[in-house]
């Protein structure tokens, strides 16, 4: 009889132990998530998260504000991060130079951007000799300024671009006087026209096919974890698909994390910014060209660079 009770107990011990370790090889994998920007363009990112997209999918997701690029590319090469949501000219530049980068994913394919100025100057004369707010050089607003720029048969030596960290710091600079124009996206831009303020150029109308941002990461990560790039983006397509189509819950992680309560300059980023979301986000070898053609002066390496190298399109399938 005792020896019955010793077996019963025994073989009960041996389950919790095994319950405990499929509970263990069970946990969610840890991954974090950096972007670079708060804007409108991050919301399909936010909402992924928000709404525990990752966490269905098998990641713990962490996600982190980094207020450039350059700094996400950084964090990428330390090890602090395993995924960056960001512009692709940082990467890019630092892939030509020897960096092992890979871009997975394009969640944006149009440079949402406008150039907006006071709401004196009226056109190109007008802002020659000015000051023009973007984020960093090399950063999609020093593109998009550049862009803007050529639009109106300007150059860069017709205006002084400044780096000036971040889209809310742009902001902040044109409302003190500390430059003339800015390059702004949704909700900001939106918030600045609400300002007074004048959209001199609206980018987008350009018509130029333009990858705006996506996801970059090592290549050593992703040759080494690639079920966790596969999760990544499974939840990342899941979620555009839902900021998309579910506008009142998009609106809802907007207000969040953008931290703006006017319900109408939200708006307006949102319906910028869902039309131009790249879904399911498949890299567009066409979009990174048109981002290095607008890099190959400043970064002589990208001229001949195979960009085909540059991209990862395994972890996502193509519309």
């Amino acid at each position: 009889m005792r020896a019955k009770q010793f077996l019963l107990k025994a073989i009960a011990a041996l389950a919790l132990v095994a319950g405990l370790g499929g509970g263990a090889a069970a946990q969610n994998r840890p991954v974090k998530i950096a972007y670079s920007a708060v804007s409108a363009g991050i919301g399909s990112l936010w909402l992924t998260h928000e709404e525990g997209l990752f966490r269905k999918h098998g990641l713990d997701s962490s996600l982190i504000y980094f207020r450039s690029g350059t700094t996400v590319a950084q964090a990428l090469i330390a090890g602090e991060i395993q995924f960056g949501h960001l512009a692709p000219g940082p990467m890019m530049t630092a892939w030509a130079q020897g960096a092992d980068f890979a871009w997975i994913g394009t969640t944006v394919h149009k440079m949402v951007f406008a150039l907006i100025t006071e709401p004196a100057i009226r056109n190109a004369e007008g802002l020659k000799g000015k000051k023009i707010g973007i984020t960093r050089i090399g950063s999609a607003a020093d593109l998009a300024a550049r862009a803007a720029l050529e639009h109106l048969g300007l150059n860069a030596k017709d205006a002084t671009l400044i780096g000036m960290g971040g889209i809310p710091e742009i902001l902040a600079g044109l409302r003190a006087g500390a430059v003339q124009a800015g390059i702004l996206s949704p909700p900001t831009s939106t918030l600045a026209l609400d300002l007074g303020y004048r959209s001199l150029v609206f980018i987008p109308d350009l018509g130029k096919e333009f990858t705006f941002s996506g996801i970059a990461v090592k290549r050593d990560y992703i040759n080494a974890n690639p079920n966790a790039a596969r999760a990544f983006m499974a939840a990342l397509t899941e979620g555009a698909k839902i900021y998309t189509e579910n506008r009142a819950l998009a609106l809802k992680v907007l207000k969040r994390y953008t931290r703006l309560d006017n319900d109408a300059i939200l708006e307006g980023g949102y319906k910028e910014y869902a039309t131009a979301l790249t879904s399911p986000p498949y890299p567009s070898l066409k979009g990174l060209e048109a981002v290095r053609e607008s890099l190959a002066d400043s970064v002589p390496a990208l001229k001949n660079a195979d960009l085909r190298k540059f991209i990862d399109d395994r972890f996502v399938k193509p519309r």
